[in-house]
């Protein structure tokens, strides 16, 4: 292999590396405006079947059916309610990546937003057929607890190497 072999072949690898970080930053953006506008039928692509979203404000979530049900009930409420996103620590490796950051939830009390949730997050994903899905979320209230920390320190850990 000749040096511009070489160096085409890094270049290459380097734009699949930042086309694909890019893809799934796009798949987490995407979760909070489809789950606050009631996009159900878009969040279900997002998913793979044997998903799980493990909160622990609720009993796990598992498949796609669940975090359809989710989206159709949060587009359903009477008050505002909005997810946000910190921008997350993204590591690809091949067909998986993990997604770690922080979330707040807000939901509307009369004419203000009020914090109803701080979250530390860790999402694993899987390219599936050519389209990154999530596998498994992980969703831990900032409230001191280690688990919460950990799921943050972790991701940190593993992106730096």
């Amino acid at each position: 292999m000749t040096d511009l072999d070489q160096r085409l072949a890094a270049l290459e690898a380097r734009v699949q590396e930042l086309s694909d970080t890019l893809e799934v930053m796009r798949v987490i953006a995407s979760y909070a405006p489809s789950v606050d506008g009631g996009a159900a039928d878009v969040i279900g692509r997002f998913w793979t079947e044997d998903a799980v979203y493990d909160s622990d404000a609720d009993a796990p979530l598992v498949g796609r059916g669940p975090m359809v049900e989710l989206a159709e009930r949060v587009g359903g409420l009477t008050f505002g309610a909005a997810h946000f996103f910190n921008l997350p620590i993204v590591t690809v490796q091949g067909d998986h990546a993990v997604v770690t950051g922080e979330s707040n939830t807000y939901h509307q009390e009369g004419d203000r937003y009020v914090v109803a949730r701080v979250s530390s997050n860790r999402w694993e994903l899987d390219r599936v057929d050519g389209t990154w899905q999530v596998r498994h979320r992980v969703n831990r209230l900032l409230d001191g607890s280690p688990e919460a920390r950990e799921l943050l320190a972790r991701g940190t850990r593993e992106s730096l190497g």
